[in-house]
């Protein structure tokens, strides 16, 4: 009889007596770790950049959930890293490591050993350093930062000014000095149109913080830049009579022009953007910074508000995991009977078959509850009576997920219905037990709804909440079904104690993978912020054209190509970047024949 030979490496720690002191210095191991990985994630990448948005800390440049999603990376690469070193214990990393740890102390210790030469070692050994700050700039990255908040200050350059809360009492203030009121119709390419956007901008951000009213705005980062802002402030004031004699000289020689002044004013919004917006984006939920930086006079030609996203693949998704996860459960309960440890009730499954029986029952009723009240959401948002709205503000409806909640009920109760009438004669008692399972569906629409609109405007609560409320619930609701369906058929619901675990388990399990995948899918469907931002300087500037030049004309002008953009169109020009799309914007105000 022939032996395997035995393999190279092997699982390195033995699982004895002493298993419990590796697995709880594996613990400690990990979270040695993470305070690290906290400490790091939280630090300046680019801060020798000349890039200005790279003076802000990582966490001022993200939402909460973009800069959980980039952290968890972060932190779950080093994590993986020490768990799969640790588990391959110190028999097989002699070689690797050159020492020689006592096997029963070296399961114990290695962990840590492993946790303090990661956490020693990344930030001061070059070649590892290097690995560390490409890792971190991954996970950045993947948290869109710094691209959000570059991509909000594209967008605020590229946005339309309405100046009106400006044209009265605020011309009095030493903020608007040098501003005339002609600026306020000037092309957006002119020089006293960008310099009446800079006054107007710092004398509504001074406004806020000497009030000390900054409710569209984070407080704590208008405190951490308030010299950045009084900078930007002091650079106003000297630019003044710059502008002044800009003014004086352009009277003289209208084809006078002043690079220098132009750049600085440029350089100086470019900080109110980022400013603005990254203290918007921190305060207002996702949905709503338009309608916050809508106070501030910016005018967006596509809003984000109250838009639906598409949930298709996110119902799919759910749908299907909730089919595995009750089928495996159904067969493991199935071949758990066949030992026979216990009388089977006649309600538990005894037949191969039976698990995929449940499965479809389990399944009718949550899919139409989430079907209905996918339906119901998307057609309120889209005549705007979902949300709850305060001043530029919008919140959950409490309101809203009862009455969707009620309808899915009737919607998992009529697919339950609908279902029984496929396996047998219809009769008043089966109307009667498929009612209480009605209850499931009324859990699982009405948190569908819930975890939906708390990642559309940035309120989740947290994940042991968000998680366990539904998890639990369901299981409720499921113990409370079965035990009334035992007393409808048995007169006793101790007739089937073993089916009314297995319903309840079952039931929980769906309220666990529904809240455990729900909420973080719907939080990851926004698109890349840098693609939305050029996406709506395409339909600026395809609006515009329109404006000017016709259905037609316009759309031909979009996709010609023109010298005074390197040969490149309208479209790629404003694709590429925020000075492309001024200079095409710039050639859509000029004289027709040069726009044409």
């Amino acid at each position: 009889m022939s032996v395997a030979p035995p393999l190279p490496m092997q699982f390195g720690v033995p699982l004895n007596e002493l298993s419990f002191l590796f697995f709880g210095s594996l613990g400690i191991a990990i979270w040695l770790v993470y305070v690290f990985c906290q400490k790091r994630f939280a630090e300046r990448i680019g801060a020798e950049s000349s890039d200005w948005i790279y003076q802000l800390l990582p966490r001022q440049l993200a939402t909460r959930e973009e800069y959980s999603k980039g952290f968890l990376i972060y932190f779950g690469t080093l994590a993986t890293f020490v768990v799969l070193l640790s588990l391959l214990g110190p028999k097989n990393l002699e070689p690797l490591l050159g020492i020689k740890l006592p096997e029963a102390a070296g399961n114990i210790f290695l962990p840590l050993a492993i946790a303090f030469i990661v956490i020693g070692a990344l930030p001061t050994v070059p070649g590892l350093t290097l690995i560390e700050k490409n890792m971190r700039e991954y996970a950045h990255k993947r948290a869109y930062i710094p691209d959000s908040a570059r991509a909000i200050a594209d967008r605020l350059a590229a946005a339309d000014f309405n100046f009106t809360s400006y044209q009265d009492d605020a011309l009095e203030s030493p903020e608007m000095r040098g501003v005339e009121p002609a600026d306020f119709t000037r092309s957006r390419r002119s020089l006293g149109h960008s310099w009446a956007r800079l006054c107007c901008l710092v004398y509504a951000e001074k406004s806020y913080r000497m009030s000390g009213v900054t409710e569209p705005l984070d407080a704590t980062l208008l405190r951490d830049y308030e010299r950045d802002l009084e900078f930007i402030e002091d650079k106003k004031r000297s630019m003044e009579a710059e502008v002044a004699a800009y003014r004086a000289a352009k009277a003289r020689d209208p084809f006078y022009t002043n690079d220098d002044l132009r750049r600085a004013i440029r350089d100086n919004l470019y900080k109110l953007y980022i400013l603005l917006g990254c203290a918007v984006r921190l305060k207002q939920p996702y949905e709503d910074v338009d309608l916050a930086l809508g106070q501030f006079g910016f005018q967006f030609s596509c809003t984000n508000t109250q838009r639906p996203h598409d949930t298709a693949d996110l119902q799919l998704v759910a749908l299907t995991v909730v089919t595995v996860s009750t089928t495996l459960i159904g067969l493991a309960a199935w071949g758990l009977g066949q030992l026979g440890l216990w009388t089977a009730s006649p309600m538990f499954p005894l037949k191969v078959f039976q698990p995929f029986l449940d499965t479809a029952s389990t399944l009718i009723p949550n899919a139409a509850a989430i079907m209905l009240a996918d339906f119901v959401r998307r057609r309120a948002i889209k005549k705007g009576r979902w949300f709850s709205t305060s001043g530029p503000k919008r919140s959950n409806n409490i309101a809203n997920y009862i009455r969707v909640a009620l309808a899915s009920g009737v919607a998992g109760y009529v697919g339950l219905i609908l279902w029984g009438l496929g396996q047998q004669v219809p009769t008043s008692d089966g109307f009667i037990i498929d009612a209480p399972f009605a209850l499931l569906a009324v859990v699982t629409g009405g948190f569908y709804v819930y975890h939906l609109d708390n990642a559309q405007v940035c309120t989740r609560p947290s994940r042991s909440w968000e998680v366990g409320s539904q998890t639990v619930l369901t299981g409720v609701c499921g113990l409370i079904a079965t035990c009334a369906t035992g007393e409808l058929i048995f007169g006793s619901a101790g007739m089937i104690i073993d089916k009314i675990v297995l319903a309840t388990m079952v039931s929980a399990v769906v309220g666990l993978a529904l809240a455990w995948y729900i909420p973080q899918a719907a939080a990851a469907t926004r698109s890349n912020p840098l693609s939305a931002a050029s996406e709506e300087r395409v339909g600026t500037l395809q609006t515009a054209a329109k404006a000017r030049l016709g259905e037609d004309g316009g759309a031909v002008w979009l996709d010609e190509t023109h010298p005074g953009l390197g040969n490149r169109s309208p479209r790629v020009a404003a694709v590429l970047s925020v000075e492309g799309f001024e200079s095409a914007m710039g050639l859509l105000q000029g004289p027709r024949g040069l726009a044409a």
